[in-house]
């Protein structure tokens, strides 16, 4: 049986607005399940730590990125459960990497049941999936909307990204890759992702990539503009450096907040690793093993 975690507040309350088509629609196509709904920041760790331990086989988030990630730590050790995502967010990276972007399309991919593994990353104590970043983009992310929705929104992100940039004193870092080699540099931002987010047929393993300072000139706007087009994509600005690792251990001066998944959540010095726990989403990415449908197919 599906059991959906169900974050009301999310989005807004935008499930409010959609809840009724979305049951309907879930339950048109044979998966229907139970739904459990969260009250409190936390919840929905605890609800897929019991879902589990029930037999569960596939946990759904119904919400944003904060949702996902409560679920994901909540699922511990567990083997065998399936995670969808039903995008309800203010904030729904996780989903849009993983090829979702509408709750409409996530019913029939939820449906369709098709499973791709991907490691955790660790972060200290806690567990994350994409993304963790350091650095100008992370303070950028505490203070300005990073997924505006309109043009506006989008010319207002760059006019104060740019202005922030200009004076942005970049971090120093040191870095030690694998428990081998020592990296020291001065850093304007740094990402680490799990690339196989950012290609689907790839590895599971860790990408890390640097940039130094663009400069206080029109390079600058041309840099952060392909910051906050890539989210942590690797591009191709001569600034930036890229390297594949399984463990990074980061110390900066002055202390840097760490963001994981678009939400604050610890500071250097951290250690970072890629984990033997994999989570088998529900996706729609190509390369995917495909599991046939609990309920009944649609085309």
């Amino acid at each position: 049986m599906y059991y959906y975690i169900v974050n009301p507040a999310a989005g807004r309350g935008q499930l409010k607005n959609v809840q009724d088509k979305l049951r309907a629609r879930l339950i048109e196509l044979g998966i229907g399940g139970e739904w459990a709904r969260t009250t409190s920041p936390g919840e929905a760790a605890k609800m897929a730590q019991a879902a589990a331990a029930k037999g569960h086989t596939t946990i759904v988030a119904v919400g944003g990125d904060d949702t996902v990630n409560e679920v994901i730590n909540g699922l511990g050790t567990a083997e065998n459960v399936a995670v969808g995502i039903i995008p309800l967010g203010s904030t729904n990276r996780l989903s849009s990497q993983l090829g979702i972007t509408s709750w409409q399309q996530a019913c029939v991919l939820l449906a369709a049941r098709r499973l791709t593994p991907y490691s955790l990353i660790a972060a200290g104590q806690k567990f994350f999936l994409s993304t963790l970043t350091l650095g100008f983009e992370t303070e950028l992310d505490k203070q300005v909307d990073t997924s505006p929705t309109n043009l506006r929104g989008r010319a207002s992100q760059l006019k104060t990204a740019f202005t922030q940039a200009r004076s942005y004193e970049s971090l120093h870092a040191k870095i030690m890759v694998d428990d081998d080699i020592s990296i020291e540099a001065d850093i304007f931002s740094l990402s680490i992702a799990n690339q196989k987010f950012l290609n689907p047929l790839a590895d599971n393993r860790l990408i890390v990539t640097m940039s130094d300072h663009p400069g206080r000139s029109l390079r600058t706007a041309g840099h952060v503009w392909q910051l906050l087009r890539d989210r942590g994509r690797a591009g191709e600005d001569t600034a930036t450096t890229r390297f594949l690792a399984r463990r990074v251990v980061i110390e900066t001066t002055p202390a840097s907040s760490i963001m994981v998944d678009g939400k604050v959540a610890s500071r250097t010095p951290i250690a970072i690793r890629l984990t033997d726990r994999r989570i088998r989403f529900i996706t729609e990415k190509v390369g995917s093993e495909f599991r046939e449908a609990v309920g009944p197919r649609v085309n």
